[in-house]
């Protein structure tokens, strides 16, 4: 048996190839930066969805991404990462850039949201509309005579208003009030009213985002 030679390398390392590598890095960079602007984009959007009640619409669009991602990549003719983990890792980076500016799109200073507005109460006196003004905690409204008073508010919101409920809650009893919308107007009444009577009308107003909840004291005077 032949012994080998002293001077022969058992193990010959291949060169290094720099341009290679500089290569697969620089690629591996460009999807890193185009998977974060895709992540950021998907976010914003997923916050638009939500605010419009559609939020199972960002999840799909951001599942759709996530499946695509590859066919995205090799259509925009960057390089994809070769190895396992740096695979991972591309994904991971997508689904935590979605999520945070899903959060940053929902709240302050990107996104300012209140509820929808209940506003300029009115009763109708002689067929025309006056304004009601609140005084110690109630609205004083003049008997008219009659066991119906009319009463209207206005409402805005930047966002479609879902429902509106509006419940008299006087004397414990909770019942719904008539109402009807019309231009931002909401006309509801107050039923067997009386000169000294207290009522309570609660009213909520909802949409697919945020809601708005009060309630409201009227005293009809004599």
């Amino acid at each position: 048996m032949a012994n080998p030679k002293k001077d022969e390398p058992i193990f010959v390392e291949p060169p290094f190839d720099k341009k290679g590598y500089l290569k697969y890095e620089r690629e591996r960079a460009k999807a890193i930066i185009f998977v974060f602007l895709i992540g950021l984009v998907v976010g914003i959007l997923s916050a638009f969805f939500e605010i419009y009640g559609f939020w199972y619409l960002g999840v799909l669009l951001l599942i759709a991404i996530l499946y695509f991602l590859n066919r995205i990549i090799k259509f925009l003719k960057i390089g994809l990462p070769k190895q396992t983990s740096h695979k991972i890792y591309m994904y991971g980076e997508l689904i935590i850039t979605w999520f945070i500016f899903w959060i940053i799109a929902l709240n302050p200073p990107v996104h300012l949201i209140s509820g929808p507005e209940i506003v300029n109460l009115q009763f109708e006196n002689n067929n025309h509309w006056t304004n009601l003004t609140e005084v110690s905690g109630k609205y004083d409204i003049p008997f008219n005579g009659t066991t119906t008073d009319h009463l209207r508010y206005h409402t805005d919101y930047k966002y479609p208003i879902n429902a509106i409920y509006i419940n008299e809650t006087t004397s414990g009893i909770t019942r719904p009030v008539n109402y009807t919308e019309a231009h931002n107007e909401v006309y509801f009444n107050l039923t067997s009213v009386s000169p000294g009577s207290t009522y309570y009308v609660h009213i909520t107003e909802k949409s697919s985002y945020k809601s708005t909840s009060e309630t409201f004291k009227f005293f009809i005077t004599s």
